[in-house]
């Protein structure tokens, strides 16, 4: 409703501003419910641009791929994860041995082994690798084999080397051998085999 038409039917200033008023005070709320609607129809199209502009990129990413073969790049994937994980098993085994032969030998020259390949193959190495608290059951197994009659002769302070006159590798007056010899003996000796006969041996 307009002024000019109040105004035409014969109503004064103030009345026709109090019309104005109370009309604005209906309109306006309808204004601003029309402007948030539009608010939001705008912002609901750009975001169905988004969405238009990524499917339209996925499908262009689709067609790039569309003869690649999916099975079998999956396959290779899982082959070279596969193959990575026994790579990594192998190496921490090599570091886990390492340790733990590192360990052995330390443990058997403290307990003044005389031979530790022919001690070493007198102990359950699988058994000993498989333990939660290695380095304790280690010394409890070399100690028991320091107790044994038939082992504790692979143990003892090392004896003071002869002297004599000669060459010092081979037999010094019929009794000194070289250290692999000695090792191959004390390796017969805790396998309860004889020694082996040399052509010096009657």
């Amino acid at each position: 409703m307009k002024r000019e038409e109040l105004e035409a039917v014969g109503l004064s200033k103030e009345q026709i501003d109090k019309v104005c008023d109370l009309n604005n005070a209906d309109v306006s709320p309808l204004k601003e419910d029309l402007q948030k609607a539009k608010d939001d129809l705008a912002a609901a199209n750009e975001k169905i641009g988004a969405h238009e502009d990524t499917i339209k990129s996925l499908k262009d990413d689709l067609e790039e791929f569309k003869d690649a073969d999916v099975k079998g790049l999956k396959q290779k994937i899982s082959d070279l994860e596969s193959d990575i994980k026994t790579k990594d098993a192998a190496h921490q085994k090599q570091i886990s041995d390492r340790d733990f032969n590192d360990m052995l030998k330390d443990c058997i020259s403290a307990a003044h082994g005389k031979n530790q390949k022919a001690i070493t193959a007198l102990l359950d190495l699988d058994s000993l690798k498989a333990s939660k608290n290695q380095n304790e059951d280690v010394k409890a197994a070399i100690k028991a084999l320091t107790e044994a009659e038939d082992s504790k002769m692979l143990f003892g302070e090392p004896e003071a080397n002869p002297i004599g006159t000669g060459s010092p590798i081979g037999r010094v007056g019929g009794n000194q051998m070289t250290a692999e010899q000695k090792e191959d003996a004390d390796c017969r000796a805790a396998m309860g085999l004889p020694p082996v006969k040399t052509e010096g041996d009657k």
